[in-house]
């Protein structure tokens, strides 16, 4: 990758070439290897300007933003930039997908947060429900339909209780206890 930095009005220091560089490869996880980038860098006494324009396989994009702290602004113009980057990834999945909404859209995967030292972990009751006989491929069906991320049934087949869930790669897992 090709990271071109101008700065105006001022000497670019190396802590700004690490932070802008750092900041850039984030992106570039979203539309993959960037060939060229160009960041702007502004110095003026109304606020520091931050302009950032890249060339990947396919895309160009750039963003801008101006705050009084030039760190500010670098990291406005990134989140920019990412947030376009997601929105083009999306729209190539969509495609790639041959066009169809999926089911799983509403899902987010994300990281739980470790509790901290001292601090009690408390449960806490959101949901009941009775538990349903169904066979395992209804309870997909069911599972699908809705937007929740896993179901909870009795199976009819095996007399057990098993949980459906939705996968990141957008198929349906399945967990049955052994007991």
């Amino acid at each position: 990758m090709k990271i071109t930095i101008t700065s105006r009005h001022e000497k670019l220091t190396e802590s700004l070439r690490f932070h802008v560089e750092q900041k850039i490869e984030k992106v570039e996880r979203y539309i993959g290897k960037i060939k060229e980038a160009h960041v702007i860098l502004n110095f003026e006494k109304k606020g520091h300007t931050c302009e950032i324009n890249l060339v990947a396989k396919g895309v160009k994009m750039s963003s801008k933003a101006v705050s009084r702290d030039m760190y500010n602004s670098i990291d406005g113009a990134l989140e920019k930039l990412e947030s376009q980057a997601k929105k083009h990834k999306d729209i190539r999945v969509e495609r790639h997908h041959g066009g169809r909404i999926s089911p799983f859209k509403s899902v987010t995967h994300g990281l739980i947060p470790q509790p901290v030292e001292g601090e009690e972990i408390r449960v806490i009751q959101s949901k009941k429900y009775s538990v349903k006989p169904m066979a395992v491929e209804e309870a997909a069906q069911q599972l699908a339909k809705s937007r929740d991320e896993f179901m909870v049934f009795f199976d009819a087949e095996t007399g057990r209780t098993g949980v459906v869930y939705k996968r990141k790669d957008h198929h349906i897992g399945l967990i049955e206890p052994e007991y």
